[in-house]
């Protein structure tokens, strides 16, 4: 579907530099308006797929943030095993049993 703008028919009673550059504009804005039809309509994306998505991010943010709560927890009842290496491991270091 392409457009055609009257560019050529413009009256030069306002002067001839004011006329051409007015065709030039126009010429101009019928090319981007000609080029949008040559879009790819892959790129673009329906707001049900956007919809889903956020709901994936969400869920996703979710399962993260109770795995969080759920580590927190472990860390302050002192039965997080990763927590207690790096806490054990730090204090070994300090006082020059290992390296």
């Amino acid at each position: 579907m392409g457009f055609k703008l009257k560019t050529d028919g413009l009256s030069p009673g306002l002067g001839n530099d004011f006329r051409n550059d007015l065709v030039d504009n126009f010429s101009e804005i019928e090319k981007e308006i000609n080029s949008l039809d040559s879009i790819d309509t892959d790129d673009q994306v329906t707001k049900e797929e956007l919809d889903k998505k956020l709901d994936e991010l969400k869920n996703d943010f979710i399962k993260e943030n109770e795995a969080l709560k759920e580590r927190i927890n472990r860390i302050l009842l002192g039965i997080d095993v990763e927590s207690i290496e790096i806490v054990v491991n730090s204090i070994l270091k300090e006082k020059g049993v290992i390296d």
